[in-house]
């Protein structure tokens, strides 16, 4: 059990890049510029009071707050992230871990993804006595893309293939084609101006003429809003300097290494993972971990599943390590402007001898 949250990030992350590896993806495409941000929220509780027994059987429950924004373009972008989770008892916070980061990229050219980077990192955990905070600077190398434009060029290509429109699948050049059209939206005075432009392009590449009512369709597919997908990746490496040690230790010179990576495997799906170490100079002796990965996918128009573990792993210099760790799991249905719906969540303190398993009701809400 101790092995499962981590074993299941690395199957996700494996996943998501061996779904990459067919003729044409969704991370084909390569966006100008990249402007993508999310909060979601999320609440379950459950309380039990058994008549047949004394006292009060369970009153507990968790929640979770998850932002994340990502800006790319050809000399610039930026990474902001945050996390929480919150476990409760009685409606009183009971532990709980949280971690936050800001970067800065500067490309020193628009051809290369070579980087230098400027940052902050934080870390909360059950069972530390003051928050871990810490400068990063150094080179790093990777970019991410914004892919819905992709992801709407195969949606239309399926509405087609289901009303008979197309006798086959579009080529891939096809299909980049019409992803570059919508990326270019903000070049054209009406949905209806870009959706002329993506069927002249796929009846002159198909050699078909499309109806009326399947133009409609594409116009709607154009201009639906969220479920934005990005891929990429980036690695990072330097040094930082210790603003806050979370044992209360000396303000050390760090080492510092990250990576982060986004993989979209379909137009429904979503996954990214994020790790990052640092240490002193004795990093071996001292350190601190965090990883978290997410995977998101839409099941339908009204239910989704979100899976995201999260951990965290502090050694301090000559004690023994403090990890802590979170699994959610929800299928959720869309109830109004909230989900609603099954969440399985676990955890495990840094202290507790076996993980923490809550089944439960739960709502949570995109905000945006």
């Amino acid at each position: 059990m101790r092995k499962m949250g981590a074993l299941l990030g690395i199957s996700l992350c494996v996943v998501g890049l061996a779904a990459l590896a067919g003729p044409v993806s969704l991370c084909d495409y390569v966006s100008p510029e990249t402007n993508l941000s999310d909060l979601g929220l999320s609440l379950s509780y459950r309380y039990f009071d058994d008549g047949a027994t004394e006292g009060q059987d369970e009153s507990g429950g968790r929640a979770a707050i998850d932002y994340s924004q990502l800006y790319d373009s050809p000399d610039i972008g930026f990474t902001i992230a945050a996390s929480g989770e919150l476990l409760l008892t009685d409606f009183v916070p009971a532990g709980g871990l949280g971690d936050a980061s800001g970067t800065l990229r500067y490309y020193f050219s628009g051809d290369v993804p070579a980087f230098g980077f400027g940052g902050l990192e934080a870390s909360i955990a059950t069972g530390q006595p003051q928050p871990g905070v810490n400068l990063r600077a150094g080179v790093g190398y990777g970019r991410f893309s914004d892919v819905t434009p992709m992801a709407k060029a195969f949606t239309i290509q399926k509405e087609l293939l289901k009303a008979q429109s197309i006798a086959g699948e579009l080529a891939g050049d096809t299909l980049l084609g019409v992803a570059e059209l919508i990326g270019q939206r903000a070049e054209y005075e009406s949905v209806e101006d870009l959706a002329a432009a993506v069927v002249t392009l796929i009846q002159t590449a198909a050699g078909t003429t499309i109806a009326p009512r399947q133009v409609l369709a594409i116009e709607d597919v154009i201009a639906a809003t969220g479920d934005e997908l990005n891929c990429g990746w980036a690695v990072q490496a330097g040094l930082g300097y210790e603003l806050l040690d979370p044992y209360g230790g000396a303000n050390d010179l760090l080492l510092t290494a990250s990576a982060d990576a986004a993989f979209a495997p379909d137009p429904q799906s979503q996954l990214a993972c994020r790790a990052s170490f640092s240490g002193p100079f004795r990093i071996l002796e001292e350190n601190t971990l965090t990883a978290r990965a997410s995977y998101a996918r839409t099941l339908s128009d009204t239910s989704a599943l979100t899976a995201t573990y999260t951990l965290q792993r502090v050694q301090p210099l000559g004690l023994e390590a403090s990890t802590s760790h979170a699994l959610t799991l929800v299928l959720g249905f869309a109830v109004g402007q909230a989900d609603v719906g099954l969440q399985v969540s676990l955890s495990k303190a840094p202290t507790a001898p076996a993980w923490t398993v809550d089944v439960s009701v739960s709502a949570s809400m995109d905000l945006f």
